[in-house]
């Protein structure tokens, strides 16, 4: 069952939002949630890279599993992983970089392991006319957005403090850019398709200059240590369903399609973008997290360290997923 909580206004600023803006998305209390009680809810944001969660649901995969879930969809970024601390929510899927800034205030969030990567999903798209050293104005929005826009003018050997940042949310970048109010901007469809559709050029993807994301499943220390085999059954179902998209993108197309009510052919180009699979963290991991803390740090987005080494549950898919079912 899938429920909806879309607030678009909030987009531009979700991944630093305040913790307290979790506890909108669900009427159901946080102490419900905590007795095991109910079924187990799963934020996700609204766009093809949840479609490993979307096809389990629309498959029935969770209840052939034996297991009673719900899948609440949020406006994305750090909404999600806030229904996590605010306990309207068991787990979550969250990219690597917004879950480090929701870990830098709540070092109670545990990263259970990777089932998605990628260096093709996250686009850049000029407008016409523009070239990438001509580039004077970017549209960013909070979290990886704003450090991949910062690695890709460093590749092009510019400094981003002479370039002027238009903070924006995904769904007003295409429109600025045909307006021309924006030189550029790095994102994800159907933003980047919007975009090329009035005009805009794709020139590069972040693994062009050295860039990519992961998205992890989250979920509480508080509630994990309580129910570790029932996090260990949502992530193989999860695993499951994460095989079946990456081996039959028309398939997850129809399940994204059903979710969000996206293209069916649009859907299938974006989850081709993408590397499904559930796996450990591994070094790499690692070493991408520390250098996304110490980005943002910089940025002044985040305050205080944050310990990667507990935060991310190294060994855990190995040894709670990968076995045979419960």
């Amino acid at each position: 069952m899938t429920q909806r909580f879309w607030r678009p206004a909030c987009v531009a600023v979700a991944a630093l939002a305040a913790v307290a803006l979790a506890a909108t998305a669900c009427s159901r209390p946080a102490t419900e949630a905590a007795s095991g009680d109910g079924p187990i809810r799963i934020s996700v944001g609204v766009d093809p890279s949840y479609a490993p969660f979307f096809l389990a649901d629309k498959e029935g995969m969770f209840k052939t599993a034996g297991l009673d879930v719900q899948i609440v969809q949020t406006e994305g970024g750090a909404a999600s992983a806030q229904n996590v601390v605010a306990g309207t929510s068991e787990m979550s899927g969250n990219a690597d970089s917004t879950a480090l800034t929701v870990m830098a205030a709540n070092p109670g969030l545990r990263a259970l392991g990777v089932y998605e990567d990628s260096q093709r999903y996250f686009q850049v798209v000029l407008r016409q006319g523009v070239t990438p050293q001509s580039i004077k104005t970017m549209g960013v929005f909070p979290g990886i957005s704003l450090y991949f826009t910062d690695i890709y003018l460093r590749s092009l050997g510019i400094d981003p403090a002479s370039t002027k940042l238009v903070n924006t949310g995904p769904p007003e970048q295409p429109a600025l850019l045909a307006r021309g109010d924006i030189d550029a901007f790095v994102s994800f469809d159907p933003w980047i398709a919007q975009a090329v559709g009035t005009g805009g050029k794709v020139v590069a993807t972040s693994g062009d200059f050295g860039a990519k994301y992961a998205q992890w499943l989250l979920a509480s220390q508080s509630w994990l240590a309580k129910h570790e085999d029932t996090a260990a059954r949502v992530f193989r179902v999860v695993a499951d369903a994460a095989a079946i998209v990456q081996s039959d993108p028309e398939r997850a197309a129809k399940a994204v399609s059903a979710a969000i009510q996206m293209d069916p052919a649009a859907a299938k180009r974006t989850v081709t973008q993408i590397d499904f699979g559930v796996r450990d963290f591994t070094e790499d991991d690692l070493t991408r997290a520390d250098s996304l803390v110490e980005f943002f740090q910089g940025q002044n987005k985040i305050s205080g360290p944050v310990d990667t080494d507990t935060g991310l549950l190294r060994g855990w898919v190995s040894k709670h997923v990968a076995g045979p079912p419960a």
